[in-house]
């Protein structure tokens, strides 16, 4: 922290390492709610885990946006499964994917999803067949978020002040309609809307990035809770994590890290900052001033709930201009950093918002617009968001035979092979 009276010198700013081009291939609307449906906001977008490696994905993309959710393929670009909510109040916020052992040894894939039902929507892909619901919640869910290694206990954080722990069970041809809460959190005035969750487990902490600030919970008896009439209540956070101050509080991007990392995006700061959770726990303080290991370069606006994603060292998230920033971060992460360096970096790509081929009559060929959440596949051949205005952005990583070919072709050559392999398609 510099001293009173001394003026510092402003950090130096770095570029990531480049990570290769995209090309837009496939750009969807996929979740009309209407004809000409430009108004339906995508909020969630994530690959489907693979069942033998969790640490992969497959091609299959999972989004959620108004009363639809959509199981898309991204190498053939087809939507695969559309399910439609019959709540005519329903528009879906969050999605999360878990994979749990059932009878015979197997595994399979869940989809759970929430939003401004109040409820959660548990789904088997392969059919997009809604099996269960859980009720409990009083408002709107604004996001879900599955224990990372006891894959059957769901947090679900909603607006009216708390978040629930679930058991969500083993599915059957029998549903089970009667959940009840293993442990409820109370968010209380002081922290606001929770609007992402994350579980470090060698910290057994919950952490919430929400409307006023970034706050934990030690939760440490997951394993041993059962349903009970009236589930056990954590009244306060244990840990408040201060960020450097904007004009708002609000923590509206929060990621898991490997070796127990963090990304948080700050509203308004212009920069996503990198931090050791295990180096502030240690502190052992109830307020504790986030001291990042690295600083990213994020455009300064206002804009809120624009979600994080991540995937074997490469950060993405959108902005306000229909742009998808890119950070690959694996290198400097696990470089020595000294005490004294203070450097923001510059992203490593960012995929502008392309030319729209066979758009419909008066809709503009570009415009500001919001991409709210960013996917990427495991093995980064594939980038993916979805956007305000009701599109499913799918990019795909050019190979080396392609970037050789654009680094010979420039100027009119390189616009017009993005615009032919761009198109914004409806199924």
């Amino acid at each position: 922290m510099a001293r009173r009276g001394i003026k510092r010198k402003a950090p130096d700013s770095y570029h990531l390492p480049n990570f290769g081009d995209y090309t837009p291939t496939m750009f969807l609307r996929s979740h009309n709610q209407k004809d000409l449906d430009e108004e339906t906001k995508i909020w969630k977008c994530a690959f489907e885990p693979s069942i033998t490696n969790p640490d992969e994905t497959t091609n299959l993309l999972a989004t959620c946006g108004g009363k639809t959710v959509c199981i898309i393929d991204v190498i053939t670009q087809q939507v695969l499964k559309r399910f439609q909510d019959t709540d005519k109040n329903e528009n879906f916020y969050t999605l999360a994917w878990t994979t749990i052992e059932v009878p015979g040894n197997k595994k399979i894939n869940v989809l759970a999803v929430a939003g401004e039902g109040a409820a959660i929507k548990l789904i088997y892909p392969n059919h997009l067949l809604m099996y269960a619901t859980i009720r409990g919640h009083k408002k709107y869910i604004s996001c879900l978020l599955f224990h990372p290694t006891l894959t059957r206990l769901l947090f679900s954080g909603s607006r009216d002040g708390f978040v629930y722990l679930w058991d969500i069970g083993v599915p059957d041809k029998a549903p089970n309609n009667q959940y009840v809460p293993l442990l409820k959190i109370s968010l209380q005035d002081t922290v606001g809307d929770a609007l992402n969750l994350i579980f470090s487990e060698q910290s057994q902490l919950l952490i919430a990035g929400a409307e006023r600030g970034c706050v934990g919970w030690v939760v440490s008896d997951c394993h041993t809770l059962i349903p009970t009439r009236r589930a056990r209540v954590i009244e306060k956070p244990d840990i408040v994590f201060q960020h450097p101050k904007s004009k708002t509080l609000t923590i509206d991007g929060l990621i898991n890290l490997p070796n127990d990392r963090i990304a948080t995006k700050q509203v308004g700061s212009g920069e996503i900052l990198i931090w050791d959770l295990a180096d502030h726990v240690a502190k052992e303080k109830k307020e504790v001033t986030i001291e990042p290991l690295l600083k990213l370069k994020y455009p300064v606006h206002n804009v809120k709930y624009l979600n994080l994603g991540f995937s074997n060292g490469l950060l993405g998230v959108g902005d306000d201009q229909g742009n998808l920033l890119l950070y690959h971060i694996k290198e400097v992460l696990e470089k020595q950093r000294s005490e004294d360096e203070e450097n923001v970096w510059e992203a490593s790509n960012v995929l502008q918002w392309p030319n729209i081929v066979n758009r419909q009559p008066g809709e503009s060929q570009r415009q500001d617009l919001v991409v709210n959440t960013v996917a990427i596949s495991s093995s980064h051949e594939y980038v993916t968001g979805g956007t305000d205005n009701n599109l499913v952005c799918i990019w795909k990583r050019d190979s080396e035979d392609e970037a050789a070919a654009l680094d010979g072709h420039k100027g009119e050559e390189t616009e017009s092979k993005t615009t032919e392999k761009f198109h914004a398609a409806s199924p």
